[in-house]
């Protein structure tokens, strides 16, 4: 999955996590009620903090760089260990 196609996972990800957040914030408010018990505000916090880390680790894999070993071309990744010198036969690019 390119970089690209990567972001656009990321962001629907985030679209759809969005009201779940706001959805939770609400009902840590109402668990701030007299009477409601204490695990119901843990309970909401925690929801709160998954859901972060959730949109969180997605835009991290999303924005991560992808690492190229040095016989692989910085363009498109092809395995460059069996060609010689010059421009890369996949895409064309000149290895420096």
């Amino acid at each position: 999955m390119n970089r690209a196609a990567r972001i656009l996972a990321a962001a629907c990800a985030t679209l759809l996590l969005l009201p779940c957040l706001g959805f939770g914030l609400f009902g840590l408010l109402a668990s701030q009620e007299p009477g409601a018990g204490i695990g119901w505000t843990i309970g909401y916090i925690v929801f709160e903090l998954v859901l972060i880390g959730m949109i969180a680790a997605g835009w991290w894999a999303a924005l991560r760089r992808d690492p190229r070993l040095p016989w692989e071309c910085p363009s498109c990744g092809y395995d460059r260990r069996s060609s010689s010198d010059g421009p890369c036969p996949e895409c064309g690019a000149i290895m420096g």
